[in-house]
């Protein structure tokens, strides 16, 4: 069951695309796949990174001890297909400016909020992944790896919009890029330490912050709503 505080939005498929075919075999595997993901991550909101072990992610997942190896190296490396699938939200954005399926306000607020439907799952998984990924060492090498590949990316994204016309041409697109990874995990860790306040809320106010600085004056109104 999704938590009430997670942002869910929309993804259409791409235009002329039809969804791919995959096998019996292919769901199975990608089902399995989901479902020790999802049991990680429920038990590092509840329990903490250090303190649940691979044989408490299986139990919960309801598949042998042995399945887990076959999906993922290591309990660290699950963490990676965590940073990996938020990478690939970050190139689906960049794809959609570059084929001009999407303005740049559109496809940067978008992933903006797809970024954090994951950590949204709950404040208390927000808070564990937090403090894995600045305590643990293996966590953390991983962790700067994939900074440093959406930092590129992001700044591929401002540069394009900066070809666009709708974004501001006197600040470098790596600041923009830098910035734009401040206001993120700003917002989140702000939520994560506030019960009361909506994820979508935070994420609302701090993306106006960063859009009002980074869009030319004629694109800074993006379309309101978005998240909730």
């Amino acid at each position: 069951m999704a938590s009430p505080h997670s942002v869910a939005v929309p993804r259409p498929p791409l235009a002329g695309t039809a969804p791919a075919k995959i096998s019996r075999r292919e769901r199975r595997t990608a089902d399995v796949r989901q479902r020790l993901f999802d049991a990680a991550l429920k038990l590092f909101a509840q329990r903490g990174f250090l303190k649940t072990t691979v044989e408490d992610i299986t139990e919960e997942a309801d598949v042998g001890k042995g399945t887990f190896f076959n999906y993922f190296p290591s309990k660290e490396q699950l963490l990676d297909s965590f940073s990996d699938s938020r990478i690939e939200k970050i190139r689906r954005a960049l794809d959609a400016i570059t084929k001009k399926e999407s303005t740049t306000a559109e496809a940067v607020k978008r992933m903006y909020f797809d970024l954090s439907q994951d950590p949204g799952r709950s404040q208390e998984l927000t808070r564990s992944m937090l403090l894995t990924m600045l305590t643990n060492q293996a966590v953390w090498g991983r962790v700067c790896t994939r900074m440093r590949e959406s930092q590129d990316l992001l700044t591929k994204i401002f540069q394009l919009g900066k070809r666009r016309g709708e974004i501001r041409d006197d600040v470098p697109a790596v600041d923009l890029a830098r910035s734009f990874k401040e206001s993120y995990f700003g917002a989140l860790f702000c939520w994560s330490f506030m019960p009361s306040t909506k994820l979508s809320t935070e994420l609302n106010r701090a993306f106006a912050h960063f859009w009002s600085g980074a869009a030319t004056r004629s694109v800074r109104t993006v379309r309101k709503g978005m998240g909730k």
